[in-house]
């Protein structure tokens, strides 16, 4: 028995003294005086003494009665409706808290009766679970799942018929499960639905590893006590036993950039979560079809496929789709998308400290020679063929640069930063540039580890300058190398190997910047070359001098394939913006050259939905679109030209695998929890819930105020004899 406000019973018990003592007072009110005729009625009287008494009696005890009753109504006392009484008596007065999964694998099609899908069955269940429970007295909070978890409810409701017509809104979401976030919900109700001390959560989801072991897994463990110290717990477990799905779960190109002119690999990854499954993975390419489609045999092993030598014409976005040909029960992960950036010029920036009477007496001029050559005339200054478009300039020139054009920004011998430079750069490496640092005899220590080491845009200060009869570079070509010197593997006389560096800066990396050495000098150990990532850009620092000043390394043909892959492989492709998972919103870089109010068109509907502005975390004003809440090719507007943006359902989710009652115990912490199947909770085996015995109680206290009325105006008049 446990009551909802508890000092109403208190004071209930204690004003049952208040008719008591009015009573014993009431006694003491009268003196008596013997006289005369008082004989003849105490005479009189003594035949009515014992009626008189009891009608007393009777009428304190249903005034007490009435006042004790009162206390209790208010205090409103619950217990279990396993007893008779309990049944008969009490009214069902607890929230019902019901979470319901309808993240993407609940669409998984089960084909149970009256009930397509597993959400479908869910929504059965839970609607059985409304019927069971009590108008009036019972309250109902739904929460949904996917992600981003919502309330469908803003508060527990005791319209059950409303609660009931909530749930057959709930939409089929193509999103994972947030079901961290979802639980949190249901702790905060408890919280503020305190005074209601019996309360229920109910679980319907299809059980996946995604749901339970996925990033939230530590949040869960943590929420589990707190939601057993305030409900008791119930999960549905909705999954199909010996459910298989099929899906593609990612597709990428092998390479960091994808280029015109060049053969790209692109590779996809294909499994199957159950049984195998015997599919074909088809490919297109800007909507052309492209070689392959061989027969597969799908398992949660299948190592991932490979489509080769795909010749990319014109450069700009494009689409690259990966489809499974054979159909299973959840068909929304069959297909997945991806948006590639082709680089048909990519437009980079040369800062150069030192120039000289000719074109080739610059810091940065063999750079430009190595990544931008001219046409087979031979002049320097002629056109070239390279998909790489160089631009040279002086450091004094750089302050009317806007570094949003340009792909990635190459210093050479600059003697010294301005803060307000490094502090340009570091936003533009923070929105994905790509900035490499060659040192030379003009760079000043003490202004390079001012400005740039405290923005993160050095891997650790500079210390001193080295110098030597020649350092080479510690490369082995067949050893185990940094994932930039993929393209010098086996090869003996690349000329990396013996390259020689007769000077160069020795810096000092600090742990904060989680840099790497790309190369290492072979005698000293020192970092010859090394990468850093920076928000959504890297950081490349190369020790000695880009020319001829401080190496004999531009002579070797190593130098001009080194600076290619050096770009190839850090310079991000700039279209992670383009491809979104269902519930993400699509959010502009800042850097994105606009000629109108941006808008995005849903391939579902073909209507176009205008992008609003909104602040990013560090003040940047940016345009966004709503929530994107199914799968597709969407297509942004507000340029010259379209720009497809791709929408794929989290991969995490199609592992439709169910995890194990005890795994979701010990997900939520040990908590304790009841299991149930699929099936609808029977009706007549409602279980323990909490019984409202306050309105049985009030209706009685009302019966005995009238009671007592009558019995007053009963015993109170007499007929005259």
């Amino acid at each position: 028995m446990m009551f909802f406000a508890p000092w109403f019973a208190v004071a209930g018990i204690l004003a049952v003294g208040i008719p008591i003592a009015i009573h014993l007072l009431n006694r003491r009110r009268y003196k008596t005086i013997e006289w005369a005729a008082m004989q003849f009625l105490l005479a009189a009287m003594k035949k009515n003494r014992r009626r008189l008494r009891f009608e007393q009696w009777l009428l304190l005890a249903v005034r007490c009665l009435v006042i004790g009753l009162m206390g209790l109504a208010l205090a409103r006392p619950t217990g279990c409706d396993s007893t008779s009484l309990a049944r008969l008596a009490g009214r069902s007065a607890s929230l019902h808290v019901i979470v319901l999964d309808n993240s993407y694998s609940m669409a998984y099609e089960s084909e149970r009766p009256n009930a397509k899908t597993n959400l479908d069955q869910a929504k059965k269940v839970a609607k059985r679970l409304i019927e069971q429970m009590s108008a009036g007295g019972d309250s109902v909070m739904l929460i949904t799942a996917a992600k981003p978890a919502a309330a469908v409810l803003a508060e527990p409701t005791y319209d059950l018929s409303a609660a009931s017509a909530a749930i057959d809104r709930v939409p089929q979401s193509a999103s994972g499960t947030d079901l961290a976030a979802a639980l949190d919900l249901a702790r905060r109700t408890a919280e503020t639905h305190s005074e209601q001390p019996v309360k229920f959560l109910d679980l319907l989801s299809d059980s996946t590893a995604s749901a339970w072991r996925g990033d939230d897994a530590a949040a869960l463990e943590q929420l589990g006590p707190k939601l057993a110290a305030a409900y008791r717990i119930r999960h549905f477990n909705l999954s199909v036993p010996g459910a298989t799905n099929a899906a593609v779960l990612d597709v990428w190109p092998t390479t960091n950039l994808v280029r015109t002119r060049f053969a790209n690999d692109f590779a996809a990854s294909a499994k199957a979560f159950g049984a195998s499954v015997e599919s074909s993975l088809l490919w297109t390419l800007g909507g052309e079809s492209l070689p392959g489609g061989s027969a597969l045999t799908l398992d949660a092993n299948t190592p991932q496929q490979t489509q080769s030598n795909a010749q990319i014409r014109t450069g700009g976005p494009t689409v690259l789709t990966a489809k499974l040909s054979a159909e299973d029960r959840l068909p929304i992960d069959n297909v997945r998308q991806r948006t590639l950036d082709v680089a048909a010029e990519m437009k980079i920036l040369i800062v150069e400290g030192r120039r000289g009477a000719t074109e080739l007496d610059g810091s940065g001029a063999f750079l430009e020679l190595a990544l931008s050559p001219p046409k087979l005339s031979g002049d320097a200054g002629a056109a070239s063929d390279s998909y790489i478009k160089a631009e040279r300039i002086s450091d004094i020139e750089l302050g009317g640069k806007s570094l949003g054009d340009y792909r990635a920004v190459l210093f050479a011998d600059v003697a010294q930063i301005a803060p307000a430079i490094a502090d340009a750069l570091a936003i533009y490496v923070k929105q994905g540039g790509t900035l490499v640092w060659f040192t030379g005899g003009q760079v000043q220590r003490d202004s390079y580890n001012a400005a740039l080491v405290p923005r993160g845009l050095l891997p650790g200060p500079l210390t001193q300058r080295q110098s030597g009869p020649g350092y080479t570079f510690a490369f082995n070509p067949s050893g185990n190398n940094d994932p930039l010197l993929a393209a010098f593997a086996n090869l003996e006389k690349s000329g990396l190997d013996t390259a020689q560096s007769f000077t160069y800066w020795q810096v000092s990396p600090k742990a904060e910047t989680k840099s790497h050495a790309v190369l290492k000098y072979q005698a000293s150990g020192d970092p010859a070359v090394t990468l850093q990532s920076l928000g959504d850009g890297r950081v490349v620092f190369f020790a000695s001098s880009a020319d001829a000043e401080w190496n004999d390394f531009p002579a070797k043909p190593a130098y001009v394939a080194l600076m290619h892959e050096i770009l190839a492989g850090t310079v991000a492709g700039s279209e992670r913006w383009m491809n979104l998972d269902v519930g993400q919103r699509l959010q502009l870089p800042p850097a994105y050259k606009l000629t109108g109010t941006p808008s995005l068109r849903d391939p579902a509907t073909n209507v176009d939905t205008p992008l609003q502005q909104a602040n990013r975390p560090d003040g940047t004003l940016v345009y966004e679109s709503a929530i994107l809440d199914h799968p597709g090719v969407f297509t942004l507007s507000g340029r010259n030209g379209s720009v497809p943006i791709s929408v794929n359902p989290p991969a995490a989710e199609a592992d439709i695998r169910p995890v194990s009652d005890d795994a979701i115990r010990q997900a939520l912490g040990n908590a304790a929890v009841e299991f149930e199947g699929a099936d609808l909770p029977d009706i007549s085996a409602v279980a323990d819930t909490g019984r409202d015995f306050g309105w049985s109680l009030m209706t009685i206290v009302l019966t005995l105020l009238g009671v007592e009325c009558f019995l007053a105006m009963r015993f109170g008049h007499h007929k005259k004899t």
